[in-house]
């Protein structure tokens, strides 16, 4: 797992987005004690409500964007399961 931390973080104040190796990537926010985890790049902006207008508001929301764009469609690269438990094939 991948952590890319927000330029613009304090204290109090913490957005960060994880790229994982399996599943989907993910973001992270801190903020007035409560911390929560966002897949939509929107909802993390929203979480700091009517702040979202100010100048760092603004920021993090292009900086969700970029992250999503970058990184949030990747597609992973997978193998072909080939255990026993992955055969769909009905034993008769």
């Amino acid at each position: 797992m991948r952590v890319i931390e927000f330029e613009g973080n304090e204290r109090g104040f913490l957005f960060t987005y994880h790229r994982v190796r399996e599943g989907q990537n993910f973001f992270v926010g801190y903020y007035k004690n409560s911390s929560q985890l966002f897949y939509d790049p929107q909802n993390a902006w929203r979480m700091l409500g009517v702040a979202k207008f100010t100048d760092v508001g603004k920021a993090l929301k292009a900086w969700c964007v970029e992250m999503n764009a970058q990184y949030g469609d990747e597609v992973k690269e997978g193998y072909e399961d080939g255990s026993f438990a992955g055969d769909t094939k009905a034993i008769v």
